[in-house]
């Protein structure tokens, strides 16, 4: 009767610990991941960002067994979403995946971004943006040296500009050049397109959009660290003696204090989705060239990127709001 009672008590407190997510049936933690992940994108439904996050939520869960949701949390150019990744429990079931930049540029833009790329530990990155100057094809200057001997024959040379950090870009060349500049503000990549195609500006900063226009919109120089993939031949501001860059990079982050061991997971589950064909097909529809990088490197790179921004943001006397 006193063994019955004691087999019945066991069997109840083993039925009790499978009964808690996360747990095994000995009340061991359950190997990572044992229920379903969340993986929130800083940006709205439907565009470039979201397009490719979703297939590689789609791609990463396949590989680690579990399902991945997207959220979307837009606002402050991706910094919202940092904010609630940053907060969030360090178990590798809440995910970011946003543009580096609003990670190493976006707290040095915003005072209400309170936090810097310490407060995160990174899985890598998987593509990457395409910014740098752009004209309307027809414009009479096919390179950053052209511009600038047309800039100064026309003095007041119209530039759009979508954000605060665009126009750093052109205050430092500016400042270098000698040239004088008429800023236009613009809203987002489709403002930066109407005006261009438009004319109505002679140069603009683009974040990457303009790969979609090809037969229309030129690119003058590239503000990455590398010439873009979909034009080889353009050289940097790097390369024009222009010392900045705007490196940005879809990339995943968790808290800081996540284990190692799930950003190991992670990391594979990252390098599977990199080769995912229906992943490498959609980086192509939306001109996003692939750039995976593992935990290590993409760490490097986010610590190299916010020198970086650092140093720009310190050149042109930017205060953050």
């Amino acid at each position: 009767m006193i063994t019955r009672h004691f087999k019945k008590a066991a069997l109840s407190a083993m039925a009790a610990t499978v009964a808690i997510p996360g747990f095994s049936a000995m009340g061991q933690a359950a190997e990572y991941p044992s229920r379903p992940i969340t993986l929130i994108i800083g940006y709205k439904a439907g565009g470039g960002t979201d397009t490719v996050g979703r297939v590689m939520a789609k791609a990463m869960g396949k590989a680690l067994g579990q399902q991945t949701n997207v959220v979307n949390k837009p606002g402050a150019g991706g910094g919202v979403a940092a904010m609630k990744v940053m907060r969030a429990k360090a178990d590798g079931y809440t995910l970011l995946m946003d543009p580096s930049s609003s990670i190493t540029f976006g707290p040095l833009l915003n005072t209400k971004l309170r936090y810097t790329p310490a407060d995160f530990v990174y899985a890598g990155m998987l593509s990457a943006f395409q910014p740098g100057l752009v004209a309307p094809m027809s414009a009479p200057y096919n390179n950053l040296t052209e511009f600038v001997a047309w800039a100064k024959k026309n003095p007041g040379a119209k530039y759009a500009t979508l954000s605060p950090g665009s126009r750093m870009v052109m205050e430092v060349i500016a400042k270098a050049k000698g040239l004088r500049i008429n800023y236009v503000p613009v809203k987002g990549g489709a403002g930066m397109l109407n005006v261009v195609l438009g004319k109505q500006v002679d140069i603009a900063y683009t974040g990457g959009i303009h790969t979609r226009h090809p037969d229309t919109i030129k690119l003058i120089v590239s503000s990455m660290s590398e010439r873009h993939p979909s034009a080889p031949n353009v050289p940097t501001l790097i390369e024009d003696g222009i010392n900045v860059t705007t490196n940005a990079m879809t990339t995943v982050a968790a808290p800081l204090g996540t284990s190692p061991k799930i950003i190991a997971k992670l990391e594979a589950a990252m390098l599977v989705a990199s080769k995912d064909p229906a992943l490498l097909k959609i980086l192509s529809k939306v001109k996003f060239p692939l750039f995976y990088r593992n935990a290590a490197d993409a760490t490097k790179e986010m610590q190299a990127q916010w020198v970086s921004y650092q140093a720009l943001v310190k050149s042109t006397g930017y205060k953050a709001k």
